[in-house]
């Protein structure tokens, strides 16, 4: 009936997380577990002829699959400690790989809201969705956006979200952090090195009549934290800087903090 998955074998101390598809959905109250069998199937077929299908498994151990790097300690020892394998949980996996055909198939100009509760991996969901639609290209093989922004609403970074990020990609320069001052947002949506521009709300205001490249240009837009970061002069002047391009979307993930 459920199904549960592990990055480490430990004996009895083993640590399992669920991967479930949850029991929301038409006639049914969310909720853990998954939804009730159909069709004389079983209520865990979802594991084998959707996650293990051949693609999509390869497509996991690929561009998902990653070691998070413990943070070195101030002993030397620290430094030593293996890092944790990240594997999605199943709303993850299902939430990026949706997020990301649909911008596929329909391009730019859509406007997506991923609700997340405390604790869910909101962080790791914005690293995985930031860096594939800064590599996606249509269904005819153009690339369907220029640049991906990932926006916080906080004055300073988040630290864990830009290490997330960071992890994700090992080029130099793909991920831009803005966290000096608006001609260095300037610069990142401006130039053609940084894939991925993180930054916060507060630096969008400066930066309205800096970026005269805009126009003609496709963004990603990420928004954290979006049910308290779209209101207010900020959100405005964000929302001002992106009208230079039209088709630019919204995916806003929305989550309690723990």
């Amino acid at each position: 009936d459920t199904v549960m998955m592990t990055t480490r074998l430990e004996g009895k101390v083993t640590r399992f997380l669920p991967f479930n598809q949850g029991t929301g959905g038409p006639g049914h109250r969310g909720g853990a577990g998954n939804p009730p069998a159909q069709g004389g199937k079983h209520a865990t077929a979802y594991l084998w002829e959707h996650v293990w299908q051949r693609d999509a498994w390869l497509d996991i151990l690929a561009r998902f699959v990653h070691v998070e790097q413990t943070a070195p300690g101030k002993k030397a020892k620290a430094t030593k400690q293996p890092g944790a394998v990240i594997f999605p949980r199943f709303h993850q996996w299902h939430a990026v790989r949706a997020l990301e055909a649909h911008a596929r198939e329909h391009g730019a100009g859509q406007q997506y809201l991923v609700q997340h509760s405390a604790g869910s991996g909101k962080s790791n969901t914005i690293a995985w969705l930031a860096h594939r639609l800064s590599s996606l290209h249509s269904l005819s093989d153009e690339k369907v956006f220029d640049k991906v922004i990932v926006i916080t609403d906080r004055r300073v970074l988040d630290r864990q979200l830009q290490d997330t990020i960071f992890q994700f990609e090992h080029a130099h320069g793909v991920v831009a952090k803005i966290d000096q001052h608006s001609d260095q947002l300037a610069d990142a949506l401006a130039g053609a090195e940084a894939k991925v521009v993180i930054t916060t709300l507060q630096k969008f205001p400066f930066v309205v009549d800096k970026i005269v490249e805009l126009a003609g240009r496709r963004y990603a837009v990420l928004v954290d934290e979006a049910h308290s970061s779209q209101t207010g002069e900020a959100a405005k002047e964000m929302k001002a800087v992106l009208a230079g391009a039209p088709d630019a979307p919204v995916a806003e993930l929305e989550g309690e903090e723990e």
